[in-house]
């Protein structure tokens, strides 16, 4: 089932319960609104590093020592099911908002402010449990601006225009964890500060996104659909027959995220066993290539944004980046040194940078109904956090695959098998790329 697209939307002057006007032709999307998408997927993105960049493990560290390997992932496992889950079912909710503040708004201010208990109830946690429920909690907080803010792109700014403001987006995204790393250093040992201070962060940035945000439409009588319980469970789903170009850039999401954490969850002990290196020496590399990660994804999220929306050649976008993100596995596949590390590293951030700078314009063209946004974009957020959890499940079964013909380490594990993995998937969701065919996608 296909949509018609809905012209992008901009805030009325004189009465914002009036809703946003239709943009006319070649209008571009206010400053301020861009603005406010960029510093609030920051703020939202701050909320989620920090605690998986460090302060969970150290918090692990003090309540569970003994069992820390165990609790931590179970910590990391409930939370990833949460963001999997309920993305989605905010949009949906988002999507049927009636109320005079708009649809967006009220989720995403909500969620920036709800993220501050939770984050007192991890700092708090004297058992795993209460840790537990605290990350949670978290998720579900910045899940439920981050699927209506996602929305904005779809309600607010011209189709045009879309892929520069979703590398922005993007760029937002991948720098939200340099506060996380700059925090660490400033205050290693003390957990509550790091818990609590991006909470602090994002309920005491809300003001600001409320306001450059303002200008949400409100839902005429005409549109509202009764919310039914029913509903909030199908939002999870979708028919591939239906809507074939959304599903193929569904598993093109999917396939390029999952080989990103197939490589990503053994990246430290790659370097050890591979390269021979010590604990010490592995997590210096790791910490400057992560740098190096950062700055290219993110140049390269705002510059290729920028280019996608002048082109509107998004799929050849998508089949760039797949391949140099194979090509960034297939370095580290034949490689037993330090700087083809580096070198896998720059290809690589440059790959990921231009894919989710073009991934998020390129599915709203395709999705099968606009109406819909958050939903949809909810639904496509499952590509994005769904390989986050089955890829540490896969790994080791790739790494028990016979010998590593390239640098066998002490302990045997196969990296060759790892990265060929990551390879192949990487080029599988290239092969998709003719599967995306839809009518919007040759409008300009």
């Amino acid at each position: 089932m296909t949509g018609t697209p809905r012209t992008a939307h901009h805030p009325a002057p004189a009465d914002e319960s009036a809703g946003p006007r239709p943009a006319p032709a070649g209008q571009r999307a206010p400053r301020r609104i861009v603005a406010g998408l960029v510093i609030t997927e920051f703020l939202i993105g701050i909320g989620l590093a920090m605690p998986l960049v460090a302060s969970l493990g150290l918090k692990v560290e003090e309540i569970a020592p003994r069992a820390k390997e165990s609790v931590l992932a179970s910590v990391l496992a409930a939370g990833a099911v949460a963001s999997l889950v309920l993305n989605p079912v905010f949009g949906h909710l988002s999507d049927r908002t009636t109320g005079r503040a708009g649809r967006r708004r009220p989720w995403i201010v909500g969620g920036l402010v709800a993220g501050l208990p939770a984050a007192l109830v991890m700092a708090t946690a004297t058992s795993p449990a209460q840790l537990m429920l605290g990350w949670v909690l978290a998720q579900a907080s910045y899940n439920a601006a981050l699927a209506a803010l996602a929305a904005v792109i779809a309600d607010r700014v011209p189709a045009p225009q879309q892929a520069t403001v979703s590398g922005l987006f993007g760029a937002a995204q991948f720098t939200s964890v340099l506060p996380a790393f700059l925090l660490v250093g400033l205050v290693p040992g003390n957990t509550t500060l790091l818990l609590v201070v991006p909470g602090v962060m994002g309920a005491a940035g809300s003001v600001v996104s409320w306001r450059l945000l303002r200008g949400d439409r409100v839902l005429p009588a005409s549109e509202r659909r009764p919310l039914k319980l029913r509903s909030i469970f199908t939002s999870l789903l979708f028919d591939p027959r239906t809507s074939p170009a959304f599903t193929a850039v569904w598993l093109q999401r999917f396939l390029l995220q999952g080989a990103n954490a197939l490589i990503g969850t053994f990246g430290l002990y790659y370097l050890m066993s591979r390269l021979e290196m010590s604990t010490a020496q592995a997590a210096a590399l790791v910490s400057a290539t992560g740098m190096l990660a950062v700055a290219g994804n993110s140049l390269s999220a705002v510059v290729f944004g920028r280019l996608a929306s002048r082109t509107g050649a998004y799929k050849a976008f998508i089949v760039a980046s797949g391949l140099l993100m194979a090509l960034s596995m297939a370095i580290k596949m034949l490689s037993a040194s330090v700087w083809p590390i580096y070198l896998s590293t720059a290809v690589a951030a440059v790959g990921l940078g231009t894919f989710y700078a073009v991934d998020m314009a390129l599915v709203l063209r395709v999705m099968p109904t606009s109406g819909d946004a958050a939903r949809w974009l909810g639904v496509f957020n499952i590509a994005k956090a769904l390989p986050q959890s089955v890829a540490p499940l896969l790994a080791p079964l790739l790494l028990a695959l016979g010998t590593d013909p390239v640098g066998p380490g002490a302990d045997g594990e196969n990296y060759f098998a790892l990265y060929l993995g990551g390879t192949l998937a990487a080029l599988a969701a290239v092969a998709l790329t003719p599967l995306v065919r839809h009518p919007r996608l040759d409008r300009r």
